[in-house]
Parts: C-alpha cells; structure tokens; sequence
C-alpha cells in the first residue's frame, strides 16, 4: 500500500513537472469585468478558451500580444537599472496573471475569418491595416527580444486601438517558454559525437614508410609561410650502401622533400632533411625506438642561417626496415611524442621545492641548537653569577 502511494505520489510530480515545462505566462486586462486568479493557478487549454470567452463577446475586439519565447522569470528578473522591464504592464490597475497556461494560443482559430495575424516590426509598424471591431481578434506577432521596447509598443498599440473601440480585451503572452525546467524524466544517455578530425594527408610506401600530417608550409623565417603540397612519395637510392640507411623523397607542385633516416643500435634517427635542395636542420633530434613511431604537433627544420624553415603540423611518420621481419608493415607503431617528459613548469616547481626543503631544514637545525637553562635564580637567595668561561 505504502509503495502504491509513493509511486502514484512520484507520477503526479512527473507530470506537473512535464506540464510546466510546457506551459508559458499570460496577463490579462482591459474590461473591467476581467476575473482575478490565483497567482498560482495552472490553466489547461480548453481551461484557458473558457476564461476568454467568459469575458469576450460579439461586442469585444481581442488583442492579442505573441512573444516567441517568455517565461515567469523573465517577467520577474528583467531588469532596466533597478526598475523592471515591464513598467508599463506593472502599472496596469486591473489585471489577471496566469504563470503557467498551456498553449494559450490554441484557443484561437487562425483560419477564422475573424482571426487576423499581424507582425510588429521593432519600429512599431504594423505588416498590415487592423480596424477595431466587435468579435475580431488581431494577434499580434512581436518581433526581437527587448522586453522593455515591446513594453512600450504593447502601451501604445492598446491605447491607440482603446481610443478607436472602447471594448477592448488585451492578452499578453508568447509561443514557446524561454526557461527550461528540469524534469524527472529519465533520459537515455547517449554518448557524444566525437569532434571531426582534421583532413589528415597521408602517404606510404609499401611495407618502408609511412607519414600522416595535416598540414605543410614552408618559407621565410620572418614572414608568414606558405602552404605546400605533396602528390607523391617515393624510396630513392641513397648514396651509402648501409642497409640501415632510407632515403624518402615527398614530390609536388610546391617542391621536392627529401627524408634520410638511419637505423642504428635498435633505434632510428632522421639524419637529415632537404627540401628544394636546401639542407634544413631539426633543433632537437629525433631518435627513436626501432619499432615506434615518431609524432609532434609542431616539427619545425630551419636553414643554418636561420632565415627559412619548413613546418608540419600535427605529423606522424615512420620508417621501416624489410629485415625487422617478413610481417607486413601496414600501420603506425606506437607513438613517440616530441614533448619533453620534463616541462619548463615542471624543473620550476622541482627548483622551488628544493628552495622550501632548504629553508625548513635550515630552520629546524635552528631550533634543535636552542639549549634550556640548567640554573635558576632564586630570589631569597644570592644572586647568580655566569662567569665569562661559562
């Protein structure tokens, strides 16, 4: 019995919950037979067409006042300095609120030939003519989202219009709700959609090289450098007859790259780089376990002079020697990072640790070396004398 009631009690929540979520505020005013509610009512649809024809007629012309989006909070936390958004409609002396109807705007009939829709421009020019007249409703579609300005168009348009026909009944409301509550529905989770990768470029030679990278520039080391291209990768003859030796060359419209590697005591090294037949040198070196590939985020080679350098961004390479094994050589290794294991943060924080141990060990050698007195004066007696020697 206990658990039948927690969980009719547990439903209700869900849907009043569900209901909100849905629902949007409405103000009411103008005749003067408008019914005051609770403020904390909540009106279904067929509820809300209720109240409206209980105070429209044949001899009512309805306006009607469409935000895209509104909220109760909007309404209560719309600030111009310390005044609200809303003075107009604060200052109203008659009013109805309703903080949660749902779809106030079914309960009018757009295809009725008295239903005319109309859009406010932020100007306040109407898109078309609007006549007063007894039994019509004009909805009036707000454009933007400036609570204060549609606050002095929605002043002037009722007055304008109460000057021309007196009975006139002005709803405030909007579409859709601009706060979303939370609710107790359970959701499924579903992972996110990964982040699409770069257009990475990618060339191989069959079972002895492979490099991705995702972008190529070269140029002066003082000006912005340009994108370059590659459209083949071959294996070349290198000048030595080592076997530990490869030589790669990258061919393109922008150029000629060429790649010298050398395999020694179970690791490889990139020995040298050339690039439209300028050597370019690696500020750090490249060297690798034998089996690993080599990626960096940035591999950036410079002329001797200094005065220009090639770039990779975000490149991965790998060279591959037949006598490794008859396997085939199809994919990356795992990666060898060019960042450092130790960061210039890292030796920072080490050098300020060592300054605090050095401090507090000085300090506690300190304090150890403060001996107690072993005499004390007593103050009947004679006085104590320390000599010098003591």
């Amino acid at each position: 019995m206990m658990s039948n009631c927690v969980l009719a009690v547990l439903c209700l929540v869900v849907t009043l919950i569900c209901v909100q979520a849905s629902d949007v505020p409405v103000f009411i005013w103008g005749k003067p037979s408008v019914t005051y509610v609770p403020a904390l009512s909540q009106y279904k649809t067929s509820e809300f067409s209720a109240l409206i024809e209980s105070q429209s007629g044949a001899d009512t012309f309805t306006l009607v006042f469409v935000e895209d989006s509104l909220s109760s909070e909007d309404l209560s936390q719309c600030k111009l300095g310390t005044q609200t958004c809303f003075r107009n409609l604060a200052n109203l002396n008659r009013k109805s609120y309703l903080p949660n109807v749902q779809n106030p705007l079914d309960t009018f009939d757009v295809e009725d030939k008295n239903v005319q829709i109309v859009k406010v421009s932020e100007d306040g020019t109407l898109s078309e003519r609007v006549t007063p007249k007894g039994g019509a409703v004009v909805i009036l579609n707000l454009q933007g989202d400036d609570f204060a300005s549609h606050d002095a168009l929605i002043d002037n348009l009722y007055n304008r219009f109460r000057a021309e026909f007196d009975k006139t009944l002005a709803i405030y409301t909007a579409k859709t709700p601009s706060f979303s509550y939370p609710t107790l529905i359970r959701q499924r989770r579903q992972a996110k959609q990964d982040t699409p990768q770069p257009d990475m470029k990618t060339f191989t030679v069959e079972n002895t090289f492979i490099i991705a990278y995702e972008k190529f520039s070269a140029g002066a080391s003082d000006q912005d450098i340009t994108e370059v291209s590659f459209n083949k990768i071959d294996k070349t003859d290198s000048n030595s007859s080592d076997p530990g030796t490869l030589q790669i060359e990258l061919n393109g419209p922008g150029g000629v790259l060429v790649f010298n590697f050398l395999l020694s005591q179970g690791s490889w090294q990139i020995v040298g780089v050339k690039f439209d037949n300028t050597d370019y040198h690696l500020r750090h070196r490249v060297d690798v376990n034998q089996h690993f590939s080599y990626h960096c985020n940035r591999l950036e080679y410079f002329t001797v002079d200094g005065k220009k350098r090639i770039l990779f961004e975000e490149v991965q390479l790998q060279p591959h020697w037949e006598s490794e094994g008859t396997e085939k050589f199809t994919r990356f290794g795992d990666a060898w990072d060019c960042i450092g294991f130790t960061s210039p943060g890292i030796l920072t924080g080490l050098f300020l640790v060592a300054i605090f141990i050095f401090i507090g060990a000085y300090g506690i050698t300190w304090m150890m070396d403060i001996r107690t007195m072993d005499r004390y004066d007593d103050p009947k007696g004679k006085t104590i004398i320390v000599s010098a020697a003591e």
